[in-house]
């Protein structure tokens, strides 16, 4: 989860830049096709293959709908809108959402400790980006901070999906799937896009490339990795810190400075983290 959230936490970086050379949903669709490509070719090198059931494959299809097509058309065009600012607090609330879900359709316990690890998880994020920009809810940044949300309740339910066929199927297979899966279902929707293709510069092929075989083939697989051995809500978590790795990727990237109010939004989400693994450690 560590290494996904250093992959995605910096994906808002390269996302921002490809956005003023590509329309976001042919962005989305390029990311899986390309990554798609690369996980075809391991799964064949390694012989696995695997023939799943119709209610299998229409339930990858359907983790591949939320989790991959809806989350990035929502994100990638909240992203045009909104501000980083507001997308981190939006993230935050992730691991409610996916405690809540947990519960109901896994019996997860929800204990105290587990409630007051996520309200801090939270207060971090939003020490985290506090002088980042103001909450502005109208205009367009409302429209941006929408979006937002509705990537965000897409990928919860990606994550329910997923826990069920992870426990069936090996990591890198659902990966696999759910990228071609995702490829087709792009298609329909990147067609009205394709009059604005051009060729990208060098920059924009190496964020494309990066989006592709790191935050898409790699992450997604170490995702479904991590929430086949940790839960779904223990999972959520660690995204969390994504706002962290964003500003850290800010100031070496962008140059941009580290407020003491940011440092101090990084240590809670750690301690929360640290508090919610040692209370899963004891079961």
């Amino acid at each position: 989860m560590l290494i996904t959230v250093i992959f995605w936490g910096y994906s808002f970086v390269s996302t921002k830049i490809l956005l003023n050379e590509l329309p976001p949903i042919s962005i989305a669709f390029f990311r899986q096709v390309i990554a798609s490509v690369v996980l075809i070719g391991f799964v064949i090198a390694k012989k696995l293959f695997v023939k799943m059931p119709l209610k299998d494959l229409l339930l990858l299809t359907a983790s591949s709908f939320f989790g991959i097509v809806l989350y990035f058309i929502f994100e990638n065009t909240g992203l045009k809108y909104t501000t980083a600012s507001n997308a981190s607090i939006i993230v935050a609330a992730v691991p409610i959402f996916t405690l809540i879900s947990e519960s109901l359709f896994y019996k997860l316990k929800i204990t105290g400790r587990l409630i007051i690890c996520v309200i801090v998880s939270i207060s971090g994020v939003f020490f985290v980006i506090f002088e980042q920009g103001s909450l502005d809810f109208t205009g367009n940044l409302l429209k941006g901070n929408m979006l937002i949300v509705g990537a965000m309740v897409s990928w919860v339910i990606y994550t329910i999906i997923c826990k069920s066929l992870t426990q069936k199927y090996e990591g890198i297979v659902v990966t696999t799937y759910q990228m071609i899966a995702a490829s087709i279902l792009f298609i329909p929707l990147v067609l009205n896009e394709v009059d604005t293709w051009h060729i990208i510069s060098g920059s924009g092929i190496a964020n494309l490339l990066y989006l592709a075989l790191f935050c898409s083939a790699l992450a997604y697989y170490l995702y479904n990795v991590a929430v086949t051995n940790l839960g779904a809500t223990f999972s959520s978590m660690f995204l969390n810190l994504i706002p962290v790795v964003s500003i850290i990727g800010g100031v070496l990237v962008l140059h941009e400075r580290i407020s003491a109010f940011q440092i101090a939004g990084m240590l809670l989400i750690m301690v929360s983290l640290f508090f919610v693994g040692r209370n899963r450690d004891r079961k």
